[in-house]
C-alpha cells in the first residue's frame, strides 16, 4: 500500500509511546537481574539517537503530518525515516494493531517519490539491483551467483527450488551450502536456477519501489511453476511470504517455507532425530524477518478473516507464539544443547541491526544496536548465539569484532558485554548433525 492508503492505519496512532518498549503492557514481567526486568526501551532507532522522531510513535506523526501537507518532504525528513531497522518491535507493542512498518516503509517510498534523492549507500545499492548484468545489492556479476553450488543448476523436472538470496549467494556462501546439503540429506529433490535476482527485501525497505516491482515481477515469472521454495535467508523469505502478495496484489503461485521450519516438520513428523551431542550453553537470536514478522503476519490474517475479533484474537495471539516456539522446538532436540534464553525474546525480541537499509546506510547505528543484543546474549552465560539469518550472522559477528578490537585499544575485558561470544548459523550446526 502507498503512504495514503495507509491513512486510516496511521489515524489510529493516539502516541501512546507503548511501542517505544519491549514487554509494554507487562511492567512487573521479572528478569534474572535488575537490567534485565519490567519494561525495556526495545526500538534501536530511538535508542541509539535518543530523539522522538526516531521511535516508532515519532515516525507515526511525522506519517501524518506529511499526509496532512504540513511536513514537507525533504533530505532531512528520509534520513531520519530510513534510520529504522524496520524489525517490528513497534508493531508488537501496538494496543491498536497498527502496521506500523508499513506506515514507515511507505512514508520512505512517498519522500523519495516526491523528488527527494535517496539517501547515497541506498541509492547505490538500488542502482546496483536495477542493473541487469547485477541484480544484487553487492555489484557483483549476475553469472557468479550460482558459483558456490556443486549440484544440477536449472535441473528439469523438479519442482522444489532454493532460492538462495544475494547475501548467502555473495557473501555468505557457506550458509548457502548448508542448507544445499541439508536438502541433499533430507532426500529433498531440488534446484537452484541460475537467472535467480535480489527477492527486493533492501530496496523496498529503502523505498526504491519503481526497482523493487522489477524485481519482484522477474521472480514471480521465473519461479511460478514450482511447487514450493525454500529459503535460508530470513528478509528473503518474508520479502516473498509477505510482501509479494501485499505489492503484486496476487496470493503467491507456490508454496514457501523457511529451512528451519522444514527440519522442524521432519523433527514433529518423526521421520528426522539429531543423535548428535552438541556440548555447549547456547542462546538464541530471533530473527525479526522470519519470526515476528511472519508471526504478525499470521496474526493479521486470522484477523482479518474473523467476524469476531474478540474471540479470534486469542486464537491469533496463540498461532502467532506457535510459530514463536519453531527454532525453540528444533533447539530442543539437539542432544547435550544447554539452553539460555535472553529476556527480550520472541515478539519482544531486540534486533540484531543489520535491517532496513541501516546496515548500508548507518554503519555506526547498526553496530551499537549489535553490541546491545551481545551484551544482552553475555548475560545469560551462552557461549553461543544461535540464530539463522545471514545478515544477523554478519552484523552479530561485525559487533563482536568491534568488542575485540575495543579490548586491544582499551586493554578492557568486555567478555561480560559479548567479546567472547561465538556466532552459530543454526542451519550449519544442523549440517553437522545430519
Amino acid at each position: 500500500m502507498d503512504l495514503e492508503e495507509l491513512r486510516k492505519v496511521n489515524a489510529r496512532c493516539i502516541h501512546c509511546r507503548a511501542c517505544q518498549y519491549a514487554y509494554s503492557g507487562e511492567p512487573d514481567k521479572e528478569g534474572e537481574n535488575e537490567e534485565y526486568t519490567g519494561m525495556l526501551q526495545g526500538c534501536p532507532a530511538g535508542i541509539y539517537y535518543g530523539w522522538e522522531g526516531y521511535f516508532n510513535s515519532g515516525k507515526q506523526w511525522m506519517a501524518r503530518a506529511f499526509l496532512n501537507g504540513e511536513l514537507p518532504a525533504s533530505k532531512e525528513l528520509l534520513e531520519i525515516t530510513e534510520a529504522c531497522t524496520t524489525c517490528a518491535m513497534c508493531e508488537t507493542q501496538c494496543p491498536n494493531y497498527i502496521d506500523t512498518v508499513a506506515v514507515t516503509e511507505a512514508l520512505r517510498a512517498a519522500i523519495i517519490e516526491s523528488g527527494v534523492e535517496p539517501l547515497d549507500k541506498h541509492k547505490g545499492m538500488g542502482d546496483r539491483v536495477d542493473k541487469e548484468e547485477m541484480r544484487n545489492p553487492y555489484g557483483e556479476p549476475r553469472e557468479d551467483r550460482t558459483k558456490w553450488f556443486s549440484g544440477e543448476i536449472d535441473k528439469p523436472g523438479t519442482k522444489v527450488a532454493f532460492y538462495v538470496g544475494c547475501t548467502a549467494s555473495y557473501r555468505q556462501q557457506k550458509i548457502a551450502e548448508t542448507t544445499a546439503s541439508i536438502l541433499t540429506k533430507l532426500g529433498i529433490d531440488f534446484t537452484v536456477l541460475s537467472d535467480e535476482v535480489c527477492c527486493g527485501s533492501p530496496i523496498l525497505r529503502s523505498g526504491r519501489r519503481d526497482v523493487f516491482r522489477k524485481v519482484m515481477k522477474e521472480n514471480l515469472e521465473l519461479f511460478k511453476d514450482y511447487d514450493l521454495l525454500i529459503y535460508s535467508c530470513a528478509g528473503c523469505y518474508k520479502t516473498f511470504r509477505n510482501d509479494y502478495p501485499e505489492m503484486s496484489g496476487e496470493p503467491l503461485p507456490f508454496k514457501v517455507i523457511h529451512t528451519v521450519e522444514l527440519i522442524n516438520q521432519y523433527l514433529q513428523e518423526g521421520k528426522l532425530k539429531l543423535d548428535k551431542p552438541y556440548g555447549k550453553k547456547v542462546t538464541w537470536h530471533d530473527p525479526c524477518h522470519s519470526i515476528r514478522h511472519i508471526g504478525l503476519a499470521i496474526e493479521k490474517k486470522i484477523l482479518a478473516e474473523s467476524d469476531n475479533w474478540l474471540l479470534d484474537s486469542r486464537r491469533a495471539e496463540k498461532a502467532k507464539l506457535e510459530h514463536y516456539e519453531i527454532p525453540r522446538q528444533v533447539l530442543g532436540a539437539i542432544p547435550g544443547l544447554e539452553f539460555k534464553e535472553m529476556y527480550r525474546i520472541k515478539g519482544d525480541s531486540f534486533c540484531c541491526g543489520a535491517g532496513g537499509g541501516v546496515k548500508a546506510q548507518f554503519s555506526d547505528f547498526a553496530i551499537a544496536t549489535s553490541k546491545e543484543r551481545l551484551k544482552e546474549a553475555a548475560s545469560t552465560g551462552a557461549e553461543v548465539v544461535m540464530t539463522s539469518c545471514p545478515f544477523c550472522v554478519t552484523n552479530l559477528d561485525d559487533g563482536i569484532n568491534a568488542l575485540k578490537a575495543e579490548e586491544e585499544e582499551t586493554g578492557k575485558d568486555l567478555s561480560e558485554v559479548g567479546s567472547k561470544l561465538q556466532v552459530v548459523e543454526l542451519l550449519e550446526l544442523l549440517d553437522e548433525m545430519l
